[in-house]
């Protein structure tokens, strides 16, 4: 406990440090290139006082950042979009090609917001959940307590939670990246808590590609889902007639089972059908009591709040360092490559420094963003190893 104080209190003092850093070289930047715009200094001024903080916030907190730090971000990403368009309809479109890294980031942070904020409840769920009687929240409550849920999600946000006797539904919200281009993700989610903790098991819809010799009882099961598990004989013990049933009239659901936790889900937004179908899936689940007498095994009680087994966000200090050296790095460097594109396209292209220091300077403070960014990204958490594919 203490060493992490003590990191916390450092990683303060190399945010004060580092904000200093940025804001000097943002403010400096006009004279490197040998220009001198009005209204660069305020507009920076601005950057550093409430941008550089909210984003600092916002990348050392989940994307679901309380609300605190979501108001702020609205209220940073406002004032600077006010101030940019004062400085162009003063200085010109020279300015706005200067400060084009800053509108950069700035719609990114537009669209962080508008991932992250959260959506008002459908009426569908709302009318759902009133009629039997099941409690709905728009994010998740701070008294939820489930088990590590086995989901390949990375940094996700959790909405409409929905609490009902038979577990919790909740829908799943995240980017899933591929290079520089993503898609956003929704995973409709039901978990129930299992007694003791169980070997994992992964029930999906049949792709074709995933197969082997042992067939369960059920022809039509066999031809629809993959089963990934370690031990056969647990396997068919827990895919009972009942509860393969249940699977084939739920399809396209994917059931998960990984320690105490028990895993109903289904790529897409959870709407009131969804939960319905979802939630009575999950009461026809049935994991006989054998099953717990021979393969069950104590487990940790359930932690606060919905945790992921995927991909997740690092919030250990010297990712936290990293983020913030990636942030102040990167802006520069943007910064600098707008400057100077300003000042090539003005006649004459005089800089104060040569432009080769500078070229240099702007791919060395490229390299240190991109390889902090990739320093402060997790690792991926060790996944089941299943020994083969069954039906």
């Amino acid at each position: 406990m203490r060493s992490k104080s003590l990191g916390t209190s450092l990683l303060g003092v190399a945010y004060l440090l580092i904000l200093v850093w940025t804001g000097l070289g943002l403010l400096m930047m006009p004279g490197l290139v040998g220009e001198e715009w009005p209204g660069w200094s305020s507009t920076m001024a601005l950057v550093v006082i409430v941008v550089l903080p909210t984003a600092a916030m916002l990348l050392s907190v989940s994307v679901g950042a309380g609300r605190f730090a979501r108001w702020l971000a609205v209220v940073a990403v406002g004032a600077l979009f006010l101030k940019l368009l004062w400085s162009l309809y003063h200085e010109g479109p020279v300015i706005l090609l200067a400060m084009l890294p800053v509108l950069v980031i700035l719609a990114l942070a537009a669209l962080l917001l508008a991932y992250s904020w959260p959506k008002a409840t459908t009426s569908g769920l709302q009318d759902v959940a009133h009629r039997n009687g099941w409690q709905l929240f728009r994010e998740s409550p701070s008294e939820l307590k489930l088990p590590l849920l086995p989901l390949p999600v990375g940094r996700a946000v959790v909405r409409n939670v929905v609490q009902a006797a038979t577990g919790v539904a909740f829908e799943v919200r995240w980017l899933e990246w591929h290079g520089v281009l993503c898609r956003r993700r929704r995973l409709a989610v039901f978990v129930a808590t299992l007694p003791t903790a169980l070997p994992p098991l992964e029930v999906r819809p049949g792709t074709g590609l995933v197969r082997s010799d042992l067939s369960l009882e059920s022809a039509e099961f066999n031809r629809n889902f993959d089963v990934l598990g370690d031990d056969s004989r647990y396997l068919m013990a827990v895919l009972h007639p009942r509860t393969m049933q249940a699977l084939l009239d739920a399809r396209p659901f994917t059931l998960t089972i990984a320690g105490t936790a028990l895993v109903m889900s289904h790529d897409e937004a959870l709407s009131g059908e969804t939960l319905l179908r979802g939630l009575a899936a999950l009461e026809r689940i049935d994991v006989p009591q054998h099953v717990f007498d021979q393969w069950g095994s104590r487990a940790p009680q359930p932690q606060p709040g919905v945790r992921f087994a995927g991909a997740r966000f690092n919030p250990s200090v010297g990712a936290g360092f990293l983020r913030l050296i990636s942030l102040a790095t990167g802006l520069l460097a943007l910064t600098l490559a707008g400057c100077l594109a300003a000042a090539a396209a003005e006649a004459p292209f005089e800089t104060a420094r040569p432009v080769a220091v500078l070229l240099i300077t702007l791919a060395l403070l490229t390299l240190a963003s991109v390889g902090c960014a990739v320093g402060a990204r997790p690792r991926e958490p060790a996944r089941p190893v299943y020994g083969s594919a069954l039906a």
